[in-house]
């Protein structure tokens, strides 16, 4: 068990003491968690209570608290286990703000103030047309991903070019000792170890400028950085040998500011919007009573719009992985889909995202959205990801929890007290992409070639839902309101969701939001 927790924290780059993991692993006999739970929980909370600190035996005293509370869980006492159902239902925290945007004490009117006004929701991008047709998704030839990769690249370098003020770049294995700016994605170099490290590094250059050669990157002398495979970066340094290159300097691309409109809500009163992720029901359960609870606290307070994001019937499910079901996938979506659209009151907006993890459906990314038959007027089926503009109102969503994955891969050197989740959320829109990371996650499936068109994110919105199973948080990060408002289902509890008041006057957006426990 130490072993396993000492990978666990290793991944993050961290190296707790012997009496931290003594710590640790008396916290999970204490609360019948895995190491990774553990692991996941620390990280969220290191990173929102402890700007980052290493886990010490102090602040680990601190940490217990915060995860009995978040786990709903006191010290157990070995007994015959309550029932999934009878757990949730006995919960004791429902209704609780655990986080809130601004973080004021102003409170507010969650009620839905204008009941005849309804939002004008348009897709915003590439039309979904692509993806809803029938296509052989995962038959990629290596060539079309390659020109995928590197239009991605020369697309990126052609803002950073502007950002430097440079007419172009120099192949990256060019033996010059003076400085130099090159261009490329970081890799990893499987000789040296099979995750990015700093003897790891990799920069694959394009094959315009460095015929599509890598090199190696020394980066011993910068300060602070932070690299996950898949990013497109300009480096500045010298290559004295011819074999690696000394990094003086890097640059990514610039973040675009946020996209101005036309904000057409003047004068209707706020715009109320509920946001939840799945999964929906516990985790060796299929009665979905989590959903049955969130679609009551959407009809107790109206809101103009409601979107919900999948899985709806989640692979993960232990129901699902030993096929102990008394319906076939469909049959059990569809049912859930027809308790979706005949509870919730139709006066309320509804948008319907999948997820990869829905066993039904399609599992590459980006996902399609679900066939749009036998559908109620007031809901809408949309791809994951996708932009949606609401009176003028950008709202970026994607269900796929991207903040994990590259938590996982970025390495880093920053300064003490950095905010690493607003660090993480910055990648997408430095890389304008909902996916940068490449190679992906090892349970995804990406289609790079829909990608291309499907998950670029070139414009900052004003609001982006990044649901995770790193901890929840709302912050602005580049003029954007960020909420990660974690899952519908947390282990065997009610998890949490998001609400939103957001009011706007030409091309000024101002929005209220909190997190709430289901």
């Amino acid at each position: 068990m130490e072993e396993h927790l000492l990978n666990e924290f290793e991944e993050f780059g961290l190296t707790p003491n012997k009496r931290v993991l003594e710590k640790c692993i008396e916290l999970l006999k204490k609360y019948e968690i895995t190491p990774d739970t553990l692991v996941n929980h620390w990280i969220g909370y290191a990173a929102t209570k402890l700007n980052d600190e290493a886990p010490s035996l102090e602040n680990m005293i601190l940490f217990e608290k915060d995860l009995s509370k978040e786990l709903s869980a006191k010290t157990k006492v070995k007994s015959e286990p309550l029932s999934t159902s009878s757990k949730f239902s006995t919960r004791n925290n429902a209704g609780e703000v655990v986080v809130k945007y601004p973080a004021d004490d102003a409170v507010i009117n969650w009620t839905r103030s204008n009941e005849t006004w309804e939002p004008d929701i348009q897709l915003h991008g590439t039309a979904e047309t692509k993806l809803t047709t029938k296509y052989n998704y995962m038959f990629s030839r290596l060539r079309d991903k390659f020109d995928v990769l590197e239009e991605q690249i020369n697309d990126l370098g052609d803002l950073v070019k502007r950002k430097l003020g440079i007419d172009d770049f120099d192949p990256n294995s060019v033996l010059k000792s003076e400085t130099f700016h090159t261009i490329g994605r970081i890799c990893c170099d499987a000789t040296s170890g099979s995750r990015l490290n700093t003897s790891s590094l990799l920069l694959e250059g394009t094959r315009n400028t460095s015929s599509g050669q890598s090199v190696p990157l020394d980066v011993s002398q910068l300060r602070e950085f932070s690299f996950f495979p898949g990013q497109v970066v300009a480096v500045e340094g010298s290559n004295p040998t011819g074999k690696k290159m000394v990094v003086t300097s890097v640059t990514t691309p610039p973040i675009n500011p946020v996209l101005k409109t036309d904000v057409s809500i003047e004068g209707r009163g706020p715009l109320n919007v509920m946001v939840a992720c799945g999964p929906f029901t516990l985790p060796d359960d299929l009665e979905f009573a989590p959903l049955v609870e969130f679609i009551q606290q959407v009809n107790a307070l109206l809101p103009h719009l409601v979107i919900i994001m999948g899985p709806f019937v989640d692979v993960k499910n232990k129901k699902v992985e030993c096929g102990d079901l008394d319906y076939t996938y469909q049959e059990q979506f569809d049912i859930v889909m027809k308790e979706l659209q005949s509870k919730i009151t139709n006066s309320v907006q509804v948008c319907i995202i999948p997820s990869w993890r829905d066993v039904h459906y399609r599992t590459v990314y980006p996902t399609p959205p679900f066939p749009q038959e036998n559908k109620a007027p007031n809901v809408n089926f949309f791809s994951d990801p996708c932009v949606l503009n609401v009176n003028g109102i950008f709202i970026a969503l994607t269900s796929t929890d991207i903040l994990f994955h590259l938590s996982k891969e970025e390495i880093a050197v920053t300064p003490h007290g950095s905010d690493r989740l607003g660090r993480l959320v910055s990648h997408l829109f430095s890389q304008q992409s909902f996916y940068p990371l490449n190679p992906p996650s090892e349970e995804m499936s990406i289609d790079l070639e829909q990608a291309e068109d499907h998950c670029k994110l070139s414009f900052t919105p004003h609001l982006l839902f990044v649901p995770s199973d790193l901890r929840h948080f709302i912050k602005n990060v580049s003029g954007c309101v960020v909420v990660n408002m974690e899952r519908a289902v947390k282990g065997f509890c009610g998890g949490t969701y998001s609400r939103l008041q957001i009011t706007g006057e030409g091309s000024s957006v101002q929005i209220k939001a909190e997190i709430v426990r289901l």
